[in-house]
């Protein structure tokens, strides 16, 4: 039985950290999609993202980690919403993408 109390504090643990290391992540992802909204002159919706996806991931057969897309709205005028997304291995950028929108006249 105190085997398995300490399973059960590590795997909290593991879950912390990650948790912990999603908010610094996530606030990079912020920060990138709001600057890719301001260098296009676009609106950054709710000055938020949201995590879509989440995986554990060997990146370019090197690393393990964390892969995590996030997502976020932005619009042109206000009315018409579009999506962009941010993903990210770890900590670090690795795709950025905004879907085609409507430029106002």
């Amino acid at each position: 039985m105190l085997g398995m109390s300490w399973v059960l504090i590590i795997l909290a643990g593991i879950v912390l950290s990650i948790w912990w290391n999603g908010l610094g992540a996530r606030e990079i992802a912020r920060n990138r999609g709001k600057r890719m909204c301001d260098e296009a002159g676009l609106l950054f919706l709710d000055d938020t993202v949201c995590l879509q996806r989440l995986r554990l991931v060997m990146y370019r057969k090197q690393k393990l980690g964390l892969y995590r897309r996030f997502v976020f709205e932005f619009a042109t005028d206000g009315e018409q919403r579009y999506q962009g997304h941010v993903d990210m291995f770890n900590h670090y950028v690795i795709d950025t993408d905004m879907q085609p929108y409507r430029v106002s006249q």
